[in-house]
């Protein structure tokens, strides 16, 4: 759907118009992609079938008419299924549908059940009747319902009342699309407030390149150092397009949920008045727990939350009085009305201007539709930032990956059982079962078990397609798991080099996408504005293959600050060697470490910076022994965000030492730490696991050259990680931080070059005299 709100004017399909409606639209279970080509299957027969009876018959005919509605123009497009001719050279307009219902029903039950359907045939029918093609020939129109389950057909002609269907969407859809009109007078009278006032040294450069890079491409490439202020100066050069009418819409998106708190919070400084915004949490975030609220996740789930929206009479553009929509409204409407919280926050996307969300809403298929659907959702008006762009290909990979766990597998079958399905198809699916079960964990499959689990997925998924259950009695994760088989088979039918198929863990089977870059570069291609941004995006060729990019189409701005120059004083321990084989020999040696960083720190707690759970445990056993009084908290696992940073305020008023994982939320995302831990320790360069799934990517990197390959798939990430911790220890001017990076490695050439020049260093501490030495010099401490 694509609205000029101040030429009174919209396109859309015709589908667009017959589904529109004021209500969410309703949970549903997975199989989108299986049900769609079984719907397009009956289809074709319907079709077939049809030209047999009348050879003079056209299928799939496009129809576009132009429909002027109460001072909007309505630009119409859509395709007919099949036009029949009828007696006294009349014209029969017919829509197919397949449906999971019962047939034959009587009529009124099906128009209640669908009225959409009934809307898109009578649309058609309208529009039809303006075109000359169709000028002196009697027009009637109908819908032929196929049963999907069991191919049966029921026709049913348009009554005489059903025509007006086609000016009643049109109505329903004005109030829409004129708080779109006035959602452009709001824009251009907006006020955005600055997000520094004043500017900090090295932003103003930033602005200026911001501004000339983003008139000379579509795809920007942004890196700035962790609190140089990009977020804020971003959303404002963002902010300002939407007021300047260059775009409509502006979705900025995290794979942080501690990023999207951050913008946010940046966001409502900045707004004034006249931007509407909201915040796409996650189905798990909505949840709550009322007597009023329930979810089937089936046809009836949708019935019963079209008949409560309606009850409770909600106007969406309502619940931006704060000019932002919030979890907890959404969850206090749930308790009210009874409709599903995550639906409500949905239902409100179409009316804001800012979207805030996980990278998955865009780049994973099990997501994106979030975004996709929603009413006037344009991505040819709309800017596109992505924060931590850094961590964008291993998102994207992970969402493009299929896994089926065994157990799970079973338990679905159970379900799938119960609701009918047959003994041929239960049979595939446990035999599918025993042979995940025996699998070795860590390894890749080989060709010929890759073949035995493709054939095994497929024949399950072609019977699972013709299987006759009782939907309604079937739970919900059954039919996604079920549905899920089949894209596992699309996955382990790809070529070695795109995906590689192997067993994670016992019971466990997985395709891995190895190279996301196609679908990445698929998913950023429509949007009119791209701005990828992190504090370590460099280096900019191997990030730009890696999102599949065009260097021709993209331009690179860098933010500079000055005051970081001399806010790190960094020395190297080579005395201990991190790496996973003989690190168990230096874990006493690591220990007195922070056993001397804490006495020279005394009220200032510090932090120490692993690779791992595991090996932060260890070390906390050793400093125990020695230092019985030192106080040492290692991060917590599974919290949500608001216990993250309760935990992090906490061990920072109680501990002496905070130790933290590489690569964690509590390392990349929470800012707690600027200026108030003053002396860090890294302990090793925490490159990836090594594994057969970073061996097959290896193997398949564009360069042929290992020593290319790991510097970019094992070296760089690692390095990545240490620059995102440290680079949220200095956050402002002012701020100062003293950093001992122990192991040998870090001394070497390739991962000293690896490192950001702010935290290169030529100091050595090769014995424990030096460390103390190193830290009885006068240290960096914070100003503020």
């Amino acid at each position: 759907m694509q609205i000029d709100p101040l030429d009174r004017t919209v396109r859309l399909s015709v589908r667009e118009l017959a589904s529109f409606r004021n209500a969410p639209p309703a949970p549903r279970s997975g199989g989108g992609s299986w049900r769609a080509a079984l719907g397009q299957e009956w289809h074709q027969t319907a079709a077939e079938q049809t030209r047999a009876q009348f050879p003079e018959a056209q299928t799939e005919v496009s129809i576009e008419a132009t429909w002027r509605h109460r001072d909007w123009t309505f630009h119409i497009q859509g395709r007919i299924d099949q036009i029949i001719p009828a007696p006294e050279d009349g014209r029969i307009l017919r829509e197919v549908k397949t449906i999971r219902a019962s047939l034959p029903a009587p009529a009124e039950e099906l128009a209640a059940r669908y009225p959409q359907h009934l809307a898109q045939v009578a649309t058609y029918l309208a529009l039809a009747r303006v075109l000359p093609e169709f000028e002196n020939h009697p027009l009637r129109a109908e819908l032929a319902w196929i049963d999907i389950d069991t191919g049966t057909v029921q026709i049913q002609a348009l009554q005489e009342n059903d025509p007006a269907r086609f000016t009643d969407q049109l109505d329903a859809l004005i109030p829409f699309l004129e708080d779109r009109r006035t959602a452009r007078g709001r824009l251009r009278d907006a006020t955005l407030k600055s997000p520094f006032e004043p500017l900090r040294e090295g932003q103003a450069e930033f602005q200026t390149a911001l501004e000339a890079a983003s008139l000379a491409a579509p795809t920007l490439l942004l890196q700035a150092p962790t609190g140089f202020g990009k977020t804020g100066l971003v959303l404002e050069h963002a902010l300002q397009s939407l007021v300047d009418g260059v775009h409509d819409r502006l979705i900025f998106l995290s794979s942080q949920s501690t990023g999207q708190v951050q913008t946010r919070t940046q966001l409502d400084a900045m707004l004034g008045h006249g931007l509407r915004s909201i915040q796409m949490r996650n189905r798990r975030e909505h949840r709550i727990e009322s007597p009023n609220h329930t979810c089937t996740g089936d046809t009836r789930c949708e019935e019963d939350l079209a008949t409560r929206w309606h009850d409770a009479d909600l106007r969406p553009e309502s619940f931006f009085q704060s000019g932002s929509f919030e979890l907890e409204q959404a969850k206090t409407l749930g308790r009210e009305t009874g409709i599903c919280p995550y639906a409500l926050t949905k239902s409100c996307l179409p009316y804001a201007e800012v979207w805030i969300g996980d990278v998955n809403y865009i780049f994973s298929p099990a997501s994106r539709t979030v975004f996709e659907q929603a009413y006037g959702f344009d991505p040819a008006r709309t800017c596109l930032v992505v924060d931590e762009a850094h961590n964008l290909r291993r998102r994207a990979a992970d969402a493009l990956s299929q896994e089926l766990r065994a157990t799970e597998w079973l338990f679905a079958l159970e379900a799938l059982e119960t609701a009918g399905a047959k003994r041929q198809l239960l049979g595939v699916g446990r035999a599918l079962a025993q042979w995940i079960d025996r699998q070795k964990p860590g390894l890749p499959l080989p060709a010929n078990k890759q073949y035995a689990a493709l054939d095994l997925c497929e024949d399950f998924t072609r019977g699972f397609r013709e299987a006759r259950l009782d939907y309604a009695a079937t739970p919900p994760f059954a039919l996604e798991l079920a549905h899920r088989i089949g894209d596992l088979a699309r996955a382990l039918a790809e070529p070695p080099h795109t995906y590689l198929a192997w067993s994670p863990a016992a019971g466990t089977l997985r395709a891995e996408c190895l190279n996301p870059a196609p679908e990445i570069a698929k998913c950023l291609q429509p949007f009119a504005r791209k701005i990828l941004m992190s504090a370590t995006l460099a280096p900019y060729p191997e990030f730009t293959q890696r999102c599949g990019l065009l260097p021709e189409s993209l331009q690179v701005v860098e933010g500079y600050a000055p005051w970081r120059e001399q806010a790190y004083r960094v020395a190297v321990d080579t005395r201990v060697d991190t790496r996973l084989k003989n690190r168990h020999l230096h874990f006493e040696t690591t220990a007195r470490s922070v056993a001397a960083c804490i006495a020279n720190s005394p009220g200032v707690p510090i932090a120490v910076f692993f690779s791992s759970y595991q090996y932060a445990e260890n070390v906390r056993a050793y400093l125990e022994t020695l230092e019985p009084h030192a106080r040492a908290s290692i991060q917590p696992r599974g919290l949500e965000l608001a216990e993250q940073e309760a935990f992090i305020e906490s061990a920072l008023l109680s501990q002496d030492a905070l130790f933290l994982i590489l690569g964690s939320s509590y390392a990349e995302s929470i800012d707690a730490l600027g200026g108030r831990v003053q002396t860090a320790i890294v302990v090793g360069p925490a490159l990836p696991e090594v594994n057969c799934v970073r061996e097959a990517r290896v193997k398949a990197h564009p360069a042929n050259d290992r020593e290319t390959a790991f510097r970019e798939l094992y070296l760089l990430p690692g390095m990545r990680r240490i620059h995102q911790a440290l680079g949220r220890l200095v956050r402002a001017p002012g701020h100062r931080a003293n950093i001992l990076l122990q192991g040998r490695r870090f001394a070497e050439p390739a991962y000293q070059d690896a490192l950001a020049s702010e935290y290169q260093s030529p100091t050595r501490i090769q014995n424990e005299t030096q460390l103390f030495d190193w830290l009885a010099e006068e240290p960096l401490q914070s100003s503020e």
